[in-house]
């Protein structure tokens, strides 16, 4: 079926589709070098795309109206998007929060500016039949052929990009992976990479509340709403089982499920992050373009909520920039700018761009800061309110704390067990990149958590959280090729289990953060037995313990960026 409108309008509503489109009026850019807003919509519901074991996906299409136009004229790159989260979804839900599922381009200002975009329902949700199988190698490789699909296509020049948030930008990390010829660029917007270490399992941990919340929210979407498939027993994938069961990394999370494969990843990508990503994605945005084998390649750290900057002007504009570049051949300037642009925060909402010329940056101070026992006097509901120095303490010290059910009603209700805290900054001190966290501890047990915050404390003794990092201690066995002085990379391939009482020393990887903390401010790190949401395993019955000292220099090292002349 086909919908033609014009752009500038709100859509009316779609008797024969039962849908309601809304398309806002478009305002020409000030950039004349970036695609303008000129055509109307024709919308296609529905439209079957054959993959290579005779499966058919549905798509909607949307694409520029060229109503008597030559046939060169009417083909248009491509931007494809991916999901379980239906398409439909996209036509009838605004883009708020608690409405997660609308992360996707924009039709009336994408199509208006000469893109046509695909969104697809992947197989065994929506109205694409098969047996569902989220983030895997059957979805990937069905994504593989949609692509190759759309480039082939009378409307489409052949040049085909991936766009969207979260799942579908985990989506195009995995597809990349594969190398479909006709992908010509992808832009993953605040989506993670590695599905074990980034979202499943945090340093070893069951992500427990995100996947008890979303799982059932997108199974309920599937099976409760009206946008339910025909087939809804094509959505009865026991994915908590599944992850569960390979509660270690190995071949599955590769071979069955996917994730990205970094050295395979050679397609220009623009990846942006946001600081506030912690809890899922940012890890994600930030190795990828590390360790990518791309030649052409940006990292972008914003801030905010999680689809804000996506449908802001500004972040559209940065696409469209990027996008008109490689799908459409245009000199937009991209390409001339440093391949590092970050929001400095100096609080979690208030942040200024800097370009910079590579991730890690050159130019940064790793220092160590020591954990104490003295008390610092600073933080009144801490179980533990200790100083962090930056000389090692010369006396050998054993702090000691619960890990069982008062730990956890500390975590749920934002009360820290352990505070290391400095004294004030006597002058602004910008910390930007990753945080290794080396401490010795042990358990009474035969295993325990860590959950370690670095917090941003303003005189007025508010706090805001600048980023976290989680490390079960039976899973700290590091990748020595991967790991650095600043970030340790663990392996999560096999359980190092305690001796009750046995003290060993553990790198926590804090993922990475841009936090200046200005002169009056302290830098506080906090240490947790639990933080109320991740899985709370029966081994947290008794007591953990963490040491300081001259034989057991526990310390958090920070990355500190000095001030460049022109900043």
């Amino acid at each position: 079926m086909t919908i033609k409108s014009p752009t500038n309008v709100v859509l009316r509503l779609l008797a024969a589709a039962g849908l309601l489109i809304a398309l806002q009026p478009v305002a020409a850019t000030a950039d004349e070098a970036l695609s303008q807003p000129e055509y109307g919509v024709v919308f296609e519901k529905d439209v079957a795309i054959p993959v290579r074991d005779g499966t058919v996906l549905r798509a909607d299409v949307y694409r520029p109206d060229v109503p008597n136009a030559a046939a060169a004229d009417a083909r248009f790159p491509v931007l494809v998007s991916l999901s379980a989260y239906q398409k439909s979804m996209d036509r009838v839900l605004p883009h708020v929060r608690p409405f997660t599922h609308v992360e996707r381009p924009e039709p009336d200002w994408w199509v208006a500016r000469g893109y046509v975009l695909v969104f697809i329902d992947t197989r065994g949700t929506g109205t694409s039949p098969g047996k569902a199988d989220i983030w895997s190698m059957q979805e990937t490789r069905d994504y593989y052929d949609a692509i190759e699909w759309a480039a082939r296509q009378d409307w489409s020049t052949g040049k085909v990009g991936l766009s969207g948030v979260s799942y579908y930008a985990i989506t195009q990390w995995n597809v990349a992976s594969l190398q479909p010829p006709s992908l010509t660029t992808i832009v993953p917007w605040e989506g993670w990479a590695d599905l074990y270490r980034d979202s499943v399992f945090h340093g070893g941990v069951l992500n427990q509340a995100f996947y008890g919340r979303w799982w059932i929210d997108v199974v309920g979407k599937q099976l409760l709403e009206f946008t339910r498939a025909d087939n809804s027993a094509a959505f009865d994938e026991n994915l908590m089982w599944n992850f569960m069961t390979h509660h270690t990394d190995s071949a599955w999370w590769d071979e069955v499920k996917s994730r990205a494969q970094f050295d395979k990843i050679t397609v220009p990508l623009y990846s942006s992050g946001n600081w506030g990503g912690w809890n899922h994605h940012l890890r994600g945005n930030i190795d990828a373009y590390v360790r990518s084998a791309s030649k052409n390649k940006k990292l972008q750290v914003h801030i905010g909520g999680h689809t804000d900057a996506f449908y802001s002007d500004e972040g559209k504009t940065e696409m469209l920039r990027w996008y008109d570049y490689w799908l459409k051949g245009r000199d937009t300037g991209i390409m001339d700018e440093p391949p590092v642009k970050i929001c400095v925060r100096v609080s979690v909402d208030e942040c200024s761009w800097r370009f910079e010329d590579e991730w890690p940056l050159a130019r940064t101070r790793y220092t160590k800061y020591y954990l104490s026992a003295e008390t610092a006097g600073v933080v009144d509901d801490a179980m533990h309110d200790l100083r962090l120095v930056a000389t090692p303490p010369v006396r050998k010290d054993e702090i000691t704390f619960p890990s069982g059910p008062e730990a956890y009603r500390r975590g749920v209700n934002g009360q820290p067990m352990v505070s290391f805290v400095t004294e004030p900054m006597t002058e602004d001190v910008e910390v930007t990149g990753h945080i290794n966290l080396k401490m010795w501890v042990s358990s009474e047990t035969d295993d325990m958590d860590v959950f370690a915050y670095l917090r941003n404390v303003a005189p007025d003794g508010s706090v805001e959280t600048a980023t976290r990092g989680i490390l079960k201690v039976s899973h700290r066995k590091l990748d020595r090729e991967l790991s650095t002085s600043y970030r340790p990379y663990h392996t999560h391939d096999e359980e190092w289990k305690l001796m009750p009482g046995e003290i060993v020393p553990i790198e926590v990887e804090i993922w990475a953060t841009s936090m200046v903390f200005r002169k009056g401010h302290r830098i506080r790190l906090d240490v947790q037995p639990h933080d109320g949401d991740h899985y709370f395993a029966a081994y947290k019955l008794k007591d953990n313990s963490i040491y300081v000292g001259p034989d057991h220099a526990s310390h958090v090292l920070l990355p500190i960026v000095p001030r460049r002349e022109q900043d």
